[in-house]
């Protein structure tokens, strides 16, 4: 099942964990696209609500070839000082096998490739029951190895629900609603409830494209 919803990057920000190949709200799942599929993307995640100053800008890309996903992703956002600092990343999934009425599809990938960045390697299970998708993922983000576990449902063919946690006193739990408005055009709005109470909320806007 293709879709083409918000992806954020492990970025290795100090405040936010997130990831790019076919993704949930904020890790990967266990889907790739199929051969031949494209998928574009421009994301804007602020904390403590929208658009506000420190606004972090993405521009993803992401295709499918066979059982492989890969893509080559640009992200703009500021440093300690306010600064915009601009960089690129190569990310790519493999799916080792498909899911089967028994099996999960398992899925190994690597984040993050890119000058001045640290690789991120994970693998995620996915299994579909009903019209919900569950995903159970662990990886080495940010220095750390964190879990995920995430949970899609499909509440119409042009709506779909997420809500996933990641690991770690940095991580947030989302909620994420998508709406498929063309055949061609997707737009995802999500908030980010942190684990900590002194970090803050996290604001996440989406518009993907798949040609």
């Amino acid at each position: 099942m293709s879709r083409w919803w918000l992806a954020l990057a492990v970025l290795m920000l100090p405040r936010a964990v997130a990831a790019y190949p076919t993704s949930t709200n904020l890790t990967p799942s266990a889907e790739v696209l199929s051969e031949g599929e494209k998928r574009y993307e421009v994301s804007f995640n602020s904390y403590g609500g929208l658009f506000r100053s420190g606004t972090e800008r993405y521009l993803f890309s992401q295709f499918g070839w066979r059982n492989l996903e890969w893509g080559v992703d640009f992200y703009r956002y500021p440093d300690d000082d306010g600064n915009y600092r601009t960089r690129w990343a190569f990310n790519a999934k493999l799916r080792l096998w498909e899911e089967t009425q028994r099996r999960p599809a398992l899925a190994v990938g690597i984040l993050d490739v890119g000058a001045g960045l640290k690789a991120s390697p994970y693998a995620v299970l996915g299994k579909s029951v009903g019209r919900s998708v569950w995903h159970l993922g662990a990886g080495r983000f940010d220095d750390a190895e964190r879990w995920w576990l995430a949970w899609e449902y499909e509440l119409s063919p042009r709506w779909l629900l997420v809500v996933d946690r990641l690991s770690g006193r940095d991580g947030h739990s989302c909620v994420g609603l998508y709406w498929q408005f063309t055949r061609q055009l997707e737009l995802g709005v999500v908030v980010g409830f942190p684990h900590r109470g002194d970090n803050d909320r996290l604001f996440i806007l989406n518009l993907a494209w798949m040609p």
